[in-house]
């Protein structure tokens, strides 16, 4: 395969490393995911197993900082900089598109805007000091065995899974932005018909209640009257508020894996619009998820007791 001017490397190359350091960084980023939640995590916007941001990031750092990779201090800095201002630019482009912040830095000391970080970026520096000199040589070189054949369809495949990912993955954030405004437009309304609701309500009771003190002495047919308006009203009021209540429980309630998978992989995302909507799903689906596995314990503990019975 041809190889291209500075960057040393053909296309065909370029292609298979840039899907090794996905992969690798999507292993990262479940790991990472483990030990903070203690469970499997799909990470990554797309379904796939790869993280398209970490094939990206060391792309660049081995094209760009090949001619300073066996001085220490300089490469180190040099790739702190670059993942960094990187993803920093990934984490804003990202949420001007889909109006959410897809990762959160906000808990940590010095961060900027949340989506990096003094700590961060070191990690980023040392890893790729690590990958430029120690694991990268032997990448290009399991690369340059690949038979080319195969490695041809192995690019046309891995090309049409993406595109068909990534058509999945932006369908699935415009659901959820469009579940979201569902919610918090539902939101708004019930919040706004309770309060006209009620002060209409509370007129109404009052007038009722001053009638009603009039002619609570005469107990006559006029009285019934008054408390059955009285309960029409309250009726009339708790049919409406109940109706719009019912519409947004089937929002927050309903069940689709590509939303609630989002909501697993990025736990730290937050929608810039409708955040307080976000956390409503977030607990929904968490809520959900502890009850799940409340009855899978609980089957599995009625299960070893009907093993102990046997024996």
């Amino acid at each position: 395969m041809e190889t291209i001017p500075f960057l040393e490397y053909s296309l065909y190359q370029m292609f298979h490393m840039f899907i090794f350091w996905s992969f690798i960084g999507w292993c990262i980023e479940v790991c990472d995911m483990t030990l903070e939640t203690g469970e499997y995590q799909n990470r990554g916007f797309l379904n796939m197993p790869i993280c398209p941001i970490y094939g990206f990031g060391v792309l660049m750092v081995v094209i760009f900082f090949r001619p300073i990779e066996h001085t220490f201090l300089l490469l180190f800095f040099a790739s702190m900089t670059l993942c960094t201002v990187f993803e920093l630019l990934i984490g804003l482009g990202m949420e001007k598109l889909f109006g959410a912040r897809w990762w959160d830095y906000s808990n940590k000391k010095f961060n900027f805007k949340g989506y990096i970080c003094p700590g961060i970026s070191i990690l980023w520096g040392l890893g790729c000091v690590i990958v430029v000199r120690i694991v990268h040589p032997m990448v290009e070189k399991v690369v340059d065995r690949i038979p080319v054949k195969l490695g041809l369809a192995l690019i046309v495949i891995w090309s049409v899974l993406i595109v068909i990912d990534l058509i999945s993955s932006i369908c699935a954030v415009n659901k959820l932005n469009n579940r979201l405004k569902q919610i918090d437009e539902i939101s708004k309304i019930m919040l706004m018909s309770a309060v006209k609701i009620g002060e209409n309500l509370s007129h109404e009771t009052l007038d009722v209640k001053e009638k009603y003190d009039r002619l609570i002495e005469a107990r006559d047919a006029k009285t019934q009257a008054l408390k059955q308006r009285y309960e029409r009203i309250v009726s009339a009021a708790d049919f409406k508020i109940s109706e719009w209540k019912e519409r947004y429980e089937g929002l927050v309630n309903l069940r689709d894996r590509s939303v609630e998978r989002l909501l697993k992989a990025f736990p730290h995302m937050r929608s810039i619009s409708y955040s307080e909507s976000m956390e409503t799903l977030r607990k929904r689906l968490n809520s959900r998820i502890s009850l799940s596995r409340s009855r899978s314990d609980k089957s599995a503990e009625n299960d070893m007791d009907g093993v102990d019975d046997e024996e």
